[in-house]
């Protein structure tokens, strides 16, 4: 329960800052527009302190989508560690082999129990809600940067093609105080500085994409590992998920439904994802590699965090 409420609760700060991002940059995409629409130039003071305003909120922009890869690489060491648990189901745990010691009958008890626990789809199905919400905030906000990039990047262009008519009229506006190489220096300026605007969408956007091409191959490698457990320690009348269940995971829970979700050429996409991951987040990337190598070495990990423990 702490552990859900550790997850919600980065969820929902990451989303705080997400929404404040947003307002952030609107007034910047607004001298923008007006300024492709009027073929005129902002106040240098003002569009220069929007410029640094953005450039001292975008490191609280890195730390949010580093949290999220946090959260993302946690998944996939999580949905790992469970194949691994699942994969050693017939063998007896420490404690077991211990209970072994004094009553075999006692152990194999305890096994017996264990392999038809329920507990394993509870902590899968946990695992698909986090997916969902996880993929329910990335998408939102791909979705929401996306249509800003396109609506910047017609005004830049419209903008851009209009640098000769921007330079005459600020000659024009004032007579011979304003010289070709002053006017030309206050658009290109502004060029500048609306370009860095647009570079950092597309970072932005980028990133959202490699999340969540990581998190769909993690996902359907966590609805392949579900009906496997279902099927194992499923009870008559029993159901497996339903699609609409996780709707932020419409493409997988569909394939899942069909039955279509398959091993087949997994490996190869979900190494592909690994790989653009590590490139943006390499720290993530270690740490959920580390997770997953002590869980081979026979190490114990709390079911949804970082901390290891010896069983």
């Amino acid at each position: 329960m702490a552990a859900k409420q550790v997850f919600d609760s980065e969820i929902e700060r990451v989303t705080g800052i997400f929404g404040a991002m947003r307002e952030g940059q609107q007034p910047l995409a607004a001298m923008l527009d007006k300024a492709a629409r009027q073929d005129a130039l902002p106040e240098e003071a003002e569009l220069d302190g929007e410029a640094e305003r953005l450039r001292r909120e975008a490191p609280e922009r890195r730390a949010a989508e580093t949290a999220l890869a946090r959260l993302v690489a946690k998944q996939a060491a999580a949905i790992s560690i469970r194949k691994t648990q699942f994969d050693n189901r017939e063998l007896p745990t420490r404690l077991e082999k211990a209970i072994g010691v004094v009553s075999r009958s006692a152990m194999l008890r305890r096994q017996q129990i264990r392999r038809k626990s329920q507990a394993p789809l509870a902590q899968l199905g946990e695992l698909l809600r986090r997916a969902d919400i996880l993929a329910g905030l990335l998408q939102g906000e791909r979705d929401v940067l996306l249509s800003r990039r396109k609506e910047s990047e017609n005004d830049l262009v419209t903008f851009i093609d209009h640098r000769a008519e921007i330079i005459d009229r600020l000659r024009g506006e004032n007579g011979e105080a304003t010289t070709v190489v002053d006017a030309t220096r206050r658009t290109e300026h502004c060029v500048e500085i609306f370009q860095a605007f647009l570079d950092g969408l597309n970072t932005s956007v980028g990133t959202c994409h490699v999340l969540l091409h990581k998190l769909a191959t993690d996902t359907e490698d966590l609805l392949i590992l579900y009906q496997v457990v279902f099927n194992a320690v499923r009870r008559h009348g029993d159901e497996s998920v339903k699609p609409d269940t996780f709707p932020n995971l419409q493409s997988q829970m569909k394939r899942f439904s069909d039955g279509l979700l398959t091993v087949h050429g997994l490996d190869r996409r979900r190494n592909l994802a690994d790989q653009a991951f590590a490139e943006r987040f390499p720290a993530e990337a270690a740490a959920e590699a580390a997770i997953e190598a002590r869980q081979v070495a026979g190490m114990r990990w709390p079911p949804f965090g970082f901390k290891l423990a010896r069983s």
